[in-house]
């Protein structure tokens, strides 16, 4: 098992709770969305996946070891879990910081103390396996929207992650680049990584995913099942405010 999810809470300050509950797993090579309304937990619930928050009450584990903020002390499981996971967040702007793309993109092989050579090859690689060679000397703050997203999913991809995770990857795209997104996901599913993405574009779910995980507005899971059958599931989507009536 990848990740396993054990009655994961997570409470605000104030006591409030942003997840409530939550237990789930994902396998190796699954692909998963999860699905809800905007402040159900979806976020909160990838961001304690890839370990940038910690549950207040229950467990996570990741391949069987428990994730926790102890755990990623050690230098030794820190840089480990860092290069399984990849985290490709909502906003772009967050993770772009590089004078050009090509930079952004060598940043993380750069830390991972490859040499020159092997770092330029994983980014040549990945700007041609996404088609964005074009950007390469280009300055990431004078992309469009779409291109800032492409260019942070490459820079993690160089990492060469078995686990991608994806924060509402398809808010504010363009079709074209919606079905750029959806391209660039199944050629990632089909050499074995996992796929984890949070969403509420419910049209690309049955391109992307076999497995959904539903968050109601009450931050507690509703249902974790096929993907295709939660799509046909009226009732449910409506009582997450994923569909209208």
């Amino acid at each position: 098992m990848l990740f396993d999810l054990r009655n994961v809470s997570y409470r605000y300050p104030d006591g409030s709770f942003a997840l409530e509950s939550v237990s789930a797993s994902i396998e190796n090579g699954d692909r998963t969305v999860v699905l809800g309304a905007n402040g159900s937990g979806k976020s909160t619930l990838l961001r304690i996946l890839d370990g940038l928050l910690f549950p207040t009450d229950g467990e996570v584990y990741f391949q069987g070891s428990l994730l926790s903020e102890h755990s990623l002390k050690s230098v030794d499981s820190s840089s480990t879990f860092r290069q399984s996971v990849g985290f490709v967040f909502q906003n772009a702007d967050a993770q772009l910081f590089n004078a050009t793309v090509f930079e952004e993109l060598a940043f993380g092989p750069v830390q991972l103390g490859l040499s020159k050579t092997e770092v330029q090859e994983r980014v040549t690689g990945i700007l041609g396996f996404l088609g964005i060679g074009h950007l390469s000397d280009r300055p990431p703050f004078r992309l469009s929207g779409g291109e800032k997203r492409k260019v942070v999913i490459a820079s993690v991809l160089t990492m060469n992650p078995e686990v991608l995770i994806l924060d509402e990857p398809f808010l504010g795209l363009d079709p074209r680049s919606q079905t750029w997104l959806v391209n660039t996901l199944k050629q990632i599913q089909s050499a074995g990584k996992t796929t984890i993405v949070a969403t509420h574009s419910l049209e690309t779910v049955p391109l992307i995913a076999d497995k959904a995980i539903v968050l109601g507005e009450d931050h507690r899971v509703l249902r974790i099942g096929s993907a295709a059958d939660i799509l046909e599931d009226l009732p449910l989507l409506r009582s997450a405010n994923l569909i209208g009536d």
